[in-house]
């Protein structure tokens, strides 16, 4: 959607009661989020805290279950819960619930999106004192982060949650063959159409995986990126406005569709991306095994410690696993130290797979713009 005036009637009075009411700034500002997730990454207790339980209480409760699951968290989840909650204060949801079993709702979806759009799995949820809006915060790479219900439209608001530079949807790619060269699938091209251009983009150049391990590839025409922006949430991630904060910490709220006329458009395809598989091509494996010097004896490795690199998990501190190269690694748990070497069997290697991914970046918008614009339309 290119131009706002095609703005679905959903979308105007929203944006309309959004604009029209007391700005507000995001509670906690980037700098302090990242001081409280780097806090927590290191000390992994709650003890400083106990304030947020109030002040931003999805926020705590991530923490907590972080804690009690032995997981680690990602700094963006702080980010959503700021957001959500600071939307929740502008439209005076001020009752607050805590999910602590996985409930689901049935989204009303309009008719020409019947079926686009799953039951939402809900993590909290803001509501009136009436109990008529309420605004549910999900999360997860399968949906969209919030669905708000409010008192004067039949139909659930969808609205996802970003922070000022961050990337759509990221999924795998389909899984290179022994020569390394990026390849396209019926699957893949059928769960992400909007991504098929870029993707396409850089078959046709041959791209080859090997021959950039360690690096991204961005080099793509601006007409595909906008493509893979603009229809990332007309699918079953199905979204009508996306919410961020501006260079002073106002939430922004603007249609999904339109994002390319406030951010900065970037596209990136990852040969290692972040997830793994078991090897799918041992050839290359045992290539770069013998390239380091290892001694292969069956499936038992032995190689110098010092040729691995140590890697932390995502949220965490501590280092979780050894990488052979940019593309191959093993988990710390499945290998033994013993002086300068290091010992594991072959079957413990995994393998980084493939993703491509389109990125936006709002650094630098202005809320009072956004504002200005719409409400010079609707």
């Amino acid at each position: 959607m290119s131009d706002p005036l095609i703005l679905t009637n959903l979308q105007k009075k929203l944006m309309k009661y959004f604009y029209e009411t007391p700005q507000l700034r995001i509670s906690l500002n980037k700098a302090e989020r990242k001081n409280i997730w780097d806090d927590f990454k290191k000390n992994r207790d709650l003890e400083n805290f106990s304030h947020l339980e109030k002040a931003v209480p999805a926020m705590y409760f991530e923490m907590e279950k972080a804690l009690t699951q032995n997981q680690n968290i990602q700094s963006a989840v702080f980010s959503e819960c700021v957001y959500a909650q600071t939307l929740a204060a502008k439209f005076k949801l001020s009752k607050f619930e805590h999910y602590l079993e996985h409930v689901k709702i049935d989204l009303l979806a309009k008719e020409k999106d019947s079926g686009k759009i799953p039951k939402l799995t809900v993590r909290y949820a803001y509501s009136s004192p009436s109990g008529n809006q309420v605004l549910y915060q999900a999360g997860g790479a399968g949906g969209v982060d919030c669905a708000f219900k409010t008192d004067f439209d039949p139909d659930f608001a969808m609205i996802e949650l970003k922070e000022p530079y961050a990337r759509t949807s990221d999924p795998n790619l389909p899984k290179y063959g022994e020569d390394g060269y990026i390849i396209s699938s019926e699957e893949f091209e059928r769960e992400y159409p909007q991504l098929v251009p870029m993707l396409k983009e850089h078959i046709k150049k041959n791209l080859n995986a090997f021959e950039h391990l360690g690096r991204n590839v961005n080099t793509f025409s601006t007409e595909n990126i906008i493509k893979a922006v603009s229809e990332n949430y007309s699918g079953e991630k199905f979204a009508d406005f996306i919410c961020t904060e501006d260079s002073h910490g106002f939430l922004v709220m603007l249609p999904s569709s339109d994002v390319s006329r406030w951010a900065k458009l970037e596209g990136e395809l990852r040969p290692s991306g972040r997830n793994k598989a078991t090897v799918w091509t041992p050839i290359r494996l045992e290539k770069v095994l013998r390239d380091k010097g290892a001694d292969i004896k069956s499936t038992n490795i032995t190689m110098p410690l010092s040729l691995l690199k140590t890697t932390n998990k995502r949220g965490g501190s501590q280092t979780s696993r050894y990488k052979i190269d940019p593309s191959f690694y093993v988990y710390k748990k499945d290998l033994e130290i013993k002086g300068d070497f290091v010992h594991f069997d072959l079957s413990k290697v995994n393998q980084l797979i493939p993703s491509i991914t389109a990125k936006m970046d709002f650094r630098g918008l202005k809320m009072a713009d956004v504002k200005n614009y719409y409400l010079g339309l609707i």
